[in-house]
């Protein structure tokens, strides 16, 4: 079955839920009780005073205080646009990290995004292709000398009818290249649900979390991230079941 990575927290507040995970400890509880449920890659923002940030010391805690506990996990940190204050000093921030994830997750959109791939390539860290449009996926194609772990296939709209369009926009763009790599397709709030299930009906890897919708898909309201995460593997299984019926009864 295609992988389900847990992204945890994104730009949440505790007040749209108070289990989104923010200090160490809650994103350590959170990873332990997902990775003991069968997850194994997480996608995170790291907080300081309830704030994003980027901030050496905090990206270097929050890592140790993880790995303490869940060393085999796979932990992706977000480099968004906003996190910092500017490019510059996102570069500034990252090129004093003491500590690194196992990925580092790029928007190939973004201002200032080549110096944080630079800073990548010189530590050696894997990195995750945010591709929200079929310029991303051109500029993509022209990064192959770094190291990349996995495509994220991104529509930006909460809308399904208009995320799916966009997913098959991107899909289209990026055709068959770099087939070695695992594609990563998902929603964010009202197309969550619909792209997971088409992401596992593609046998693509797919991902849930706070980060991405905040209720399930009967749209009750989840205790936490591991309520989202079995959701989303009940989803994957039945999607992953359909395909293989539709692929049986086409042969």
């Amino acid at each position: 079955m295609p992988s389900l990575q847990v992204c945890l927290n994104g730009a949440r507040s505790q007040a749209e839920h108070p289990a989104v995970p923010h200090t160490p400890a809650e994103l350590t509880r959170d990873v332990a009780q997902l990775f003991a449920a069968g997850a194994r890659a997480f996608h995170l923002h790291v907080y300081r005073g309830g704030q994003q940030t980027l901030a050496p010391e905090a990206v270097a805690d929050t890592l140790h205080a993880i790995r303490a506990v869940c060393p085999d996990a796979e932990l992706a940190i977000s480099t968004a646009e906003g996190i910092a204050a500017t490019p510059a000093e996102r570069a500034r921030l990252v090129a004093g990290w003491t500590a690194w994830p196992d990925t580092l997750c790029v928007n190939l959109s973004e201002t200032g995004i080549d110096d944080v791939l630079a800073l990548a390539e010189a530590r050696g860290v894997a990195l995750e292709a945010g591709l929200w449009t079929p310029a991303d996926v051109q500029k993509f194609r022209t990064l192959q000398h770094l190291s990349w772990r996995r495509v994220l296939l991104e529509p930006l709209s909460g809308d399904p009818d208009t995320a799916h369009a966009e997913l098959t926009i991107l899909l289209g763009a990026l055709n068959d290249f770099r087939p070695d790599l695992p594609r990563l397709a998902h929603g964010i709030d009202d197309a969550t649900w619909p792209l997971l299930r088409r992401a596992a009906a593609l046998g693509f890897e797919s991902r849930i979390g706070f980060e991405d919708v905040l209720t399930l898909p009967d749209q009750s309201t989840p205790a936490g991230n591991l309520d989202l995460y079995q959701a989303g593997r009940r989803l994957m299984r039945a999607g992953e079941a359909e395909a293989s019926r539709l692929a049986h009864h086409r042969t």
